[in-house]
């Protein structure tokens, strides 16, 4: 999630947790600072190099562990309050709670978008992924920062159930994201069904700010589809498709170095294709068109002499909608539109950016 949605968690968490103790202003700040804190990877890896994959490779890892927290809260907590404390008898407690539970709400949080997130590292590198809401979901955002204001301005108690109701309204916000998907996959499901196309696999995505459009990719035994459903209008899906790519020339550049950081940072969840002086895979869980080969990211590699050689492949982060009121009135046209008519000319609207 983004650093402001991260931070209004860690701060409504550390607040309801530990605010009649440590009171607003500290409880607030030192909650915010550390729910976005597991981020600190992200900086790092960004620092010392500048290869795209071993980006993938580490962000999301041990800072966002669900055993980073209690490793490191502890510690960061002792020293808070060493720092803070006025007088020998205060108890280190309740800064160990506030930093651990404001670390710990940062990989749960990340956890419910589908980019995965390394929740069991150092021990695994699985990335476990709960597609309930985008990367930036306004509404989300916004309770909980509502929460925080209005406790803000409350007397001690009252403060505390705000922030804690304000938390429980985001839970329910996120179940709600996570039941969209789960009917947008029934949706997708039933839609290939009453085409007569049988799907052994089929996924729904967030797309951004707001719940209700989702992408959908579904494979079928030799086919990758994918296209949009707005469940606030459901409408029969526009779908693309395209033959699975087994040829020895992509199974190459999957068993590359850079294919098997690639393949498992999408899940598997990946297209090929091949000419004669070019194969790539594309990562199906993202992108804005409605075309199977075309996603947000991309490894490619040039072929020698149009063998199974390859050149050493690259990573392509290809063009995604200019963040402009346009694009954003396009989106939300797709996500609730009027009608079925409606959908369609919103969802070429917005896809053709």
């Amino acid at each position: 999630m983004d650093p402001l949605t991260q931070a209004a968690l860690g701060a409504a968490v550390g607040h309801s947790c530990t605010s009649r103790t440590l009171g607003y202003g500290q409880t607030v700040f030192w909650g915010a600072f550390a729910g976005m804190f597991p981020d600190i990877d992200g900086l790092v890896v960004n620092a010392i190099t500048d290869d795209p994959l071993l980006r993938l490779l580490h962000h999301r890892g041990i800072t966002h562990s669900l055993l980073f927290a209690p490793v490191v809260g502890p510690i960061w907590g002792l020293a808070l309050w060493s720092w803070a404390r006025d007088g020998p008898k205060t108890s280190p407690w309740p800064w160990i709670v506030l930093i651990t539970a404001a670390l710990w709400s940062h990989p749960i949080l990340d956890f419910c978008t589908h980019y995965g997130t390394q929740l069991l590292s150092p021990l695994s590198q699985h990335r476990f992924a709960f597609p309930a809401l985008p990367i930036i979901e306004p509404i989300y955002t916004s309770l909980l920062i509502v929460g925080l204001l209005i406790a803000g301005v409350s007397v001690l108690d009252r403060a505390r159930l705000a922030t804690f109701f304000f938390i429980s309204l985001s839970c329910v916000y996120l179940l709600y994201g996570f039941k969209i998907n789960h009917d947008a996959e029934k949706w997708a499901q039933q839609d290939l069904l009453s085409r007569g196309i049988v799907a052994t696999e089929v996924y729904a995505f967030p797309t951004l700010l707001q719940l209700h459009l989702r992408r959908l990719v579904v494979r079928t035994e030799k086919e990758d589809w994918v296209g949009f459903v707005s469940m606030a209008q459901p409408c029969s899906v526009n779908w693309s498709r395209n033959e699975r790519d087994y040829s020895p020339v992509a199974e190459v550049l999957r068993n590359t170095r850079e294919g098997r950081i690639f393949e498992w940072f999408a899940g598997g969840l990946t297209a090929a294709y091949h000419d004669e002086s070019t194969v790539f895979i594309t990562d199906l869980r993202y992108g804005f068109s409605g075309d199977v080969l075309s996603s947000n990211w991309q490894l490619e590699a040039a072929r020698v002499d149009s063998l199974v050689q390859l050149e050493v492949p690259h990573y392509k982060r290809n063009a995604r909608p200019v963040a402009s009121w346009s694009n954003i009135s396009k989106l939300w046209s797709a996500a609730y539109p009027p009608d079925c008519e409606a959908f369609a000319s919103s969802l070429e609207a917005f896809t053709n950016f």
